[in-house]
């Protein structure tokens, strides 16, 4: 735990090259231990916290130990240099720790010695420095001979022994060892689910139900010899057992059924729950507390997956087996409705935007199970959706995703927030033991990482073997290329935004800043690829760039408009005469005939630029734009979506993109 300011809020998230790294420490120590109850066993990293409402003293910084209890704070002088210092943000943390001593922690001392350790970006470094030299603190940088005495785990790895018992890596590597292979694999109630599940479907049921209902002791955990419990990373001692970790990571790839997974799993809870009503008389459960009896579990997944799992239900559940809600759009506030229903449906985004809204229900609600789906959406861990799943209350709680890793390792740390997996839900933690081993190439970062995830997650993949046979019978992918010409619409449209791209780059070429303004440049390849979908793929934002203002609106033009009006009065027929069919963007030309945009534009293109009917040389400037035309016969009744002509790609799927016609 690292202290920081009150207005912690209002600090800015930075860049990954901006991030806080150890300055060094100061050897301090713990006063006022007589006045709290709160005690450290042994070597134990504990909680500096700043308190500038303390009645005292206003640049007051408390010590908390492992388990929140206050132990003391630090001494007067070295509180009123710090304190500025955390609410100015130029120090980014400060984490103490109380060295291991050859003897015995008095329970009855008054005071405790302490090494606080510094944490600021590099911009801020130097400020920090001067301001601690100036008061006349000694700081133990990287550079100092006695930098090696510092007890923070990744100093103490720097210089450990070749031969130390607690050797990090050795932890690590012991990691989930116990119980590897207690899991068998498990049918889904018959009651609920009526899908058969595929053998690695079971296995991962088997292995999710294990994770919920062990009782083994958290990973780093181990029982002493005198009762006690000690986290063997942390040096943190308890009298008192630590709960499990129940669930984890389920990142089975794309396609091998995790939603019916699931499912299962949350159709054993209601089986198991409805069983257990009747053994004890069929008594109703009361939701009202969300107490004894609340089995509610919440999904959280993004709006493009939520049609999914509604599918899903309606695919592979007995109908009425779970009651379902979907807090989404018009929902209720009332917590004890929530209660009633077995699986409750919503969105990372209403997780974002209740946040901060007191009466949100969803985060009163002690969940039985939670579960997120597409979890790689909470990668951003200062984002406020992140922090609002990382803040839910859950019994069990699940991360479901096929891609866990998108950009970096450190995506995964939001991951073990929310899974409330100590100590690497605490940054500091993740980023000395993982995150900096991993970018500095170590071979023992990406050791750890593997055993650390070994130890909590679920990974197969379509490809994997399992004997002689594949994870998932499929047939072998085909791959079939069809080239397909753009109309003369979309190549417009695609070779303006190409043009524009082109000048981008060519500006950030000349100011030497390509680098920086990639994102850009990924921007443009985007859209790219979009237009060659189709027009209508493209945000409005973009549309500004397009040639649409290149025809001129026929409403400059009072003797066309009256032609139009004319042929509208009269019940002509609009088909276009070059497509003969109605003609979507209505264009009238110089000569008042009536066309498709896409079908005079390709006209105009060819060799012979002229009108198809009175056979006049045309240019773009006698294109005119008229206003939506609606057909004599039509009650506008129809598909909203009947007018949008067909892209290329769209037109050519429907044609079946037959290898005779040559479009392989």
């Amino acid at each position: 735990m690292a202290a920081s300011s009150s207005r912690g809020a209002a600090a800015a998230a930075v860049d990954d090259d901006d991030e806080p790294y150890l300055l060094g420490f100061i050897i301090s120590k713990i006063v006022g231990m007589r006045y709290y109850r709160g005690k450290v066993h042994g070597r134990e990293t504990v909680g500096l916290v700043r308190q500038p409402l303390n009645r005292y003293d206003n640049n007051a910084i408390a010590v908390f130990n492992a388990r929140n209890d206050q132990v003391g704070h630090l001494p007067g002088a070295l509180a009123a240099v710090l304190a500025p210092l955390l609410d100015s943000h130029l120090l980014a943390a400060a984490q103490g720790i109380v060295p291991r001593s050859g003897s015995k922690i008095n329970p009855n001392a008054y005071s405790l010695p302490c090494q606080v350790h510094l944490f600021a970006r590099p911009a801020a470094a130097s400020v920090v420095e001067a301001a601690l030299h100036e008061a006349g603190i000694d700081l133990i940088h990287v550079d100092h001979p006695e930098f090696a005495l510092s007890q923070a785990a990744a100093v103490m790895e720097q210089f450990k022994k070749p031969d130390r018992d607690r050797d990090v890596d050795k932890l690590f590597s012991l990691v989930g060892k116990e119980g590897k292979n207690q899991t068998q694999p498990m049918d889904p109630p018959g009651d609920v689910v009526l899908s058969e599940l595929f053998g690695h479907q079971k296995e991962a049921l088997g292995w999710m139900v294990h994770r919920e209902e062990s009782a083994d002791l958290p990973p780093f955990w181990q029982e002493g010899e005198d009762g006690g419990f000690e986290n063997v990373l942390t040096n943190q001692k308890t009298e008192k057992r630590p709960p499990p970790l129940k669930g984890g990571i389920f990142a089975d790839d794309m396609g091998l059924g995790k939603t019916l997974t699931l499912l299962s799993l949350i159709g054993r809870t209601k089986a198991r729950n409805v069983g257990a009503k009747k053994a004890r008389g069929g008594k109703r459960r009361k939701v009202e507390d969300g107490g004894e009896g609340s089995r509610t579990t919440l999904v959280v997944c993004p709006p493009s997956v939520f049609s999914s799992w509604v599918t899903q239900l309606e695919e592979h559940l007995k109908a009425g087996s779970l009651k379902v809600y979907m807090y989404h759009g018009e929902r209720t506030r009332d917590k004890k409705e929530l209660l009633k229903y077995d699986l409750v449906l919503t969105t990372y985004s209403i997780l974002g935007t209740e946040f901060e809204q007191e009466d949100s229900p969803v985060k009163d609600i002690e969940w039985f199970r939670v579960i997120l789906d597409e979890a790689h959406v909470i990668k951003n861990s200062a984002a406020r959706q992140t922090k609002a799943v990382i803040a839910l209350n859950a019994e069990r709680r699940w991360v479901v995703t096929g891609t866990p890793i998108q950009n970096s390792s450190f995506d995964l740390y939001p991951l073990m927030a929310f899974l409330r997996f100590q100590p690497f839900s605490i940054k500091s933690y993740w980023q000395s033991l993982i995150q900096r081993p991993l970018e500095k190439g170590s071979k023992a970062g990406l050791s750890r990482l593997q055993n650390l995830l070994g130890a909590i997650s679920l990974r197969r993949i379509k490809e994997m073997d399992d004997g002689n046979k594949s994870m998932v019978e499929l047939p072998s992918k085909t791959v079939l290329a069809c080239y397909i010409d753009l109309s003369a619409e979309e190549r417009e449209y695609y070779d303006q935004m190409e043009q524009e791209g082109r000048n981008k780059m060519q500006e950030f070429g000349d100011r030497d800043s390509i680098l920086s303004n990639y994102s850009t440049v990924l921007y443009f390849i985007l859209r790219l690829r979009q237009l060659c979908d189709d027009v209508a793929l493209c945000p409005l934002d973009m549309k500004a760039w397009f040639p649409a203002s290149s025809i001129e609106d026929v409403s400059k033009h009072p003797e066309l408009l009256k032609k139009l009006a004319l042929l509208v009065d009269d019940g002509d027929d609009f088909d276009c005469p070059i497509c003969l069919s109605p003609p979507t963007k209505t264009v009238i030309t110089s000569c008042t005939h009536i066309y498709c945009q896409t079908c005079i534009l390709k006209i105009l293109k060819s060799s012979s630029s002229r009108c198809p009917i009175c056979r006049r040389t045309l240019s773009k400037e006698d294109l005119f734009l008229a206003p939506e035309v609606k057909h004599p016969d039509e009650d506008g009744s129809g598909n909203l979506e009947s007018d949008r002509p067909l892209s290329s790609k769209e037109d050519a799927d429907l044609a079946g993109s037959a290898p005779q016609k040559g479009r392989l």
